[in-house]
């Protein structure tokens, strides 16, 4: 990555973490928008820096934001392992307050998380592809539907001949732990996108994605069901 590439990065990290005036959730249309950057320390570690923006389009509102820092450690070829800390920012409010979130910038307040996560991809046929990831997520302050969240997701992408599209289609399911709802799957994500590199031989990817979340089975908690049209900007460093 030149040396301008990386000033752009930076700036946009930089954005993102000082304009934020997030909100709670709600079941609004979103979209979301992301960029992440991963520094090769060797051979097998990367450190990764990522940061999400997210907004309400119907009406247009912030809803929250998320940054996330991570050390990821390959195995051998397609397995991984990563942890990491994230910090989510969310819109002031008496019962973020209740929970224990603590206070973030320009009155926002702030739940954090640290996570750990398994990943292995396989060729089902030539260029048909299956990627596995299980993963655990501790919450701070307690939330109150979850003190701890597992997820297990399975991605399935076809890589196209002779060009960098990567259509994929991915399922999620969350299992809820140590909140006021009984533990159990509460959470499932449909993901539907096309990752591609618009720069020739560059070391940027891009990513974009309808999502769709149906929870279930929160007893006397409402759902959070939404769809979200997004885009993610990643960018390697070696």
């Amino acid at each position: 990555m030149n040396l301008n590439i990386k000033k752009i990065v930076i700036a946009i990290l930089l954005f993102y973490n000082f304009t934020m005036n997030s909100q709670d959730l709600t079941d609004n249309l979103k979209n979301w928008v992301s960029i992440s950057v991963s520094y090769g320390v060797n051979e097998n570690f990367r450190v990764k820096l990522s940061q999400l923006s997210a907004h309400n389009i119907t009406p247009y509102t912030y809803s929250f934001s998320q940054t996330k820092l991570a050390l990821s450690y390959k195995i051998k070829r397609r397995m991984y392992v990563e942890g990491g800390y994230v910090r989510g920012l969310f819109n002031d409010s008496k019962s973020l307050r209740n929970q224990g979130a603590t206070s973030g910038w320009f009155n926002t307040l702030a739940v954090d998380r640290v996570y750990g996560n398994f990943s292995y991809k396989h060729d089902l046929v030539k260029r048909l592809s299956l990627k596995h990831k299980i993963e655990f997520q501790y919450f701070f302050p307690d939330i109150e539907k979850y003190k701890t969240r597992s997820l297990y997701s399975a991605r399935l992408s076809y890589n196209v001949k002779r060009s960098s599209l990567l259509p994929y289609l991915e399922a999620q399911y969350f299992y809820y732990q140590g909140g006021d709802i009984s533990n159990g799957i509460k959470r499932f994500r449909f993901k539907s996108g096309l990752s591609f590199k618009p720069i020739k031989n560059s070391s940027m990817k891009t990513s974009i994605y309808y999502l769709f979340q149906n929870e279930y089975n929160t007893n006397q908690l409402p759902d959070n069901d939404y769809a979200v049209l997004g885009i993610n900007l990643s960018f390697k460093i070696n």
